[in-house]
C-alpha cells in the first residue's frame, strides 16, 4: 500500500505549480506493478529511497534516475515496479507549466521521462540535496517553493495559450477547440502549434487525455458507478466509444484497466 499526502503550492508558485505530493510504501518483492496508460500530467520526481523499476515494452525492469522529468504520456505501453522502500516527492505541474518555467520545447518532452537534472542543468543538484536533507513532507516544500520562486518571476508571461488549456483540464477536456481558440484570439492552426510547443500535444489530443484522465478519477471515487454513466457524464458518446478510448489510451478495457490500477492500494492521509 501506498500512503500518499498532497498539498497546494504557496500562490506564488501557483500559476505554474498544481500541487506537491508524496508517496511512501514498502514492497517485498517485485510482484507488485500497475500500467501506465496514457495521461495528461506532467511532473519532476524525486526518488528519497529506493528507485521506482520501470518495464518498457516487454523489455524488462531498470531502476529510474534519482530524479525525474515526465511529459505527458500519450501512449500506453511501460509498467511501473516496486520493489523495497519508497519515498517520492513529486512536483505537479500546470500545463504549460514546463513550457514556462524552463522554455522547454513540450513536443520533445512528451511520451518521455528524462534525468531531471539532464533537462534542467546543474542548478537543480540545490533542490535534490535540499530534499534529501529535510525530515519532513512541509519541510520539503519549502524547499521547493524557495527553489522555483526565482524562476516563476523570470517565467514567460501567461497568455492566451497558457489560459486555454488550463481551462481544457479544468473542464475534464469538456471544452469545444474553436471556443478555445476564439477566445484565445488565435486561428485554430496557431492554437494547434502553440499548444505542441506549450502543452506537448494538439489540443483535440489534449482534451482527449483530460477527458480520459477524469474519468478515471470519478470511477476511483465511485466504483460502484456504472461504466455507462460514468461515459456520457465525462463526454464519450455511449459505453462502447469508452471501450474503443481505453483500449487505445491503456491498451485493455475499461474494467482490467482499473483493476490493475487498484491492485496496488493507495491511502490519502
Amino acid at each position: 500500500m501506498f500512503e500518499i499526502r498532497s498539498r497546494k503550492p504557496h500562490r506564488a508558485v501557483s500559476p505554474v505549480i498544481s500541487v506537491f505530493s508524496e508517496r511512501r510504501g514498502f514492497f517485498r518483492d517485485l510482484s507488485v506493478v500497475r500500467p501506465l496508460h496514457a495521461r495528461p500530467q506532467q511532473f519532476m520526481e524525486f526518488y528519497l529511497a529506493e528507485p521506482y523499476q520501470v518495464e518498457d515494452e516487454g523489455q524488462g525492469f531498470s531502476a529510474t534516475p534519482q530524479s525525474v522529468l515526465v511529459g505527458p504520456c500519450l501512449s500506453p505501453g511501460k509498467r511501473l515496479g516496486f520493489l523495497g522502500e519508497l519515498a517520492t516527492f513529486t512536483i505537479h505541474f500546470r500545463p504549460t507549466g514546463l513550457s514556462r518555467l524552463f522554455n522547454l520545447p513540450m513536443a520533445e518532452i512528451a511520451d518521455q521521462a528524462f534525468e531531471a537534472g539532464d533537462v534542467l542543468g546543474p542548478g537543480l543538484v540545490h533542490l535534490d540535496h535540499a530534499l534529501r536533507r529535510a525530515r519532513t513532507f512541509e519541510a520539503r516544500i519549502e524547499a521547493a517553493e524557495h527553489w522555483l520562486l526565482d524562476r516563476v518571476w523570470a517565467a514567460r508571461p501567461r497568455d492566451g495559450v497558457d489560459w486555454a488549456a488550463g481551462l481544457l483540464a479544468r473542464s475534464g477536456g469538456r471544452i469545444p477547440i474553436e471556443y478555445l481558440a476564439e477566445r484565445a484570439g488565435l486561428s485554430a492552426r496557431q492554437l494547434q502549434r502553440r499548444f505542441l510547443a506549450d502543452v506537448g500535444t494538439a489540443p483535440k489530443q489534449y482534451a482527449r487525455l483530460q477527458r480520459f484522465s477524469s474519468l478515471l478519477e470519478a470511477r476511483r471515487r465511485a466504483p460502484n458507478r456504472p461504466w455507462a454513466d460514468l461515459a456520457v457524464d465525462h463526454g464519450f458518446s455511449d459505453q462502447a466509444h469508452l471501450i474503443r478510448e481505453t483500449r487505445s489510451l491503456a491498451g485493455v478495457t475499461p474494467e482490467a484497466l482499473i483493476q490493475q490500477l487498484l491492485a496496488v492500494p493507495e491511502r490519502n492521509t
